[in-house]
């Protein structure tokens, strides 16, 4: 009888530290934040037809959305209006005073914040669309729109 408690109190100790081995290698990457999503959030911006976004030419913090465009069309336009729409259906306009009028290869930085804002914390990741309203001066058509997503962590 005594050889099969001795049996088991050795499976038991056995699988003990087995677990306990487990739970402090998981606390310890759990604290080096491999767990967070937002640790492996790039910073990317995507879309944008007819508008170039410089690399690092966006920062989103909890207050503000501020981006630089650059007009990649060839052609004078005039942007309407900006808005910065977030997955929680908060959106943002522009402060900058519109109409802004950019040339070929002029480039804009734009500001947009709101009284509603609720944007993403400091570390948190983020996903918004901007779109852009624009009319096509050298042209004559208006009622443009072009549309974008930048991604990346908040500041």
């Amino acid at each position: 009888m005594t050889r099969k408690a001795q049996s088991a109190m050795e499976y038991l100790m056995t699988y003990g530290w087995a677990i306990l081995i487990v739970i402090i290698v998981a606390a310890a990457l759990y604290a080096l934040g491999i767990f967070n999503p937002a640790t492996y959030s790039q910073s990317t911006a995507v879309g944008f037809q007819g508008f170039q976004v410089p690399t690092g030419g966006w920062q989103v913090n909890s207050t503000t959305v501020t981006i630089v465009l650059k007009n990649m069309m060839g052609a004078n336009i005039n942007i309407t209006s900006i808005v910065a729409k977030y997955a929680n259906g908060v959106t943002n306009e522009t402060n900058v005073q519109l109409p802004v009028t950019l040339g070929p290869s002029d480039e804009q930085k734009f500001e947009m914040y709101g009284g509603t804002f609720s944007g993403p914390n400091p570390g948190a990741s983020y996903s918004i669309i901007i779109e852009i309203n624009y009319d096509n001066l050298d042209t004559g058509l208006t009622g443009f729109t072009s549309t974008g997503t930048i991604t990346g962590t908040a500041s």
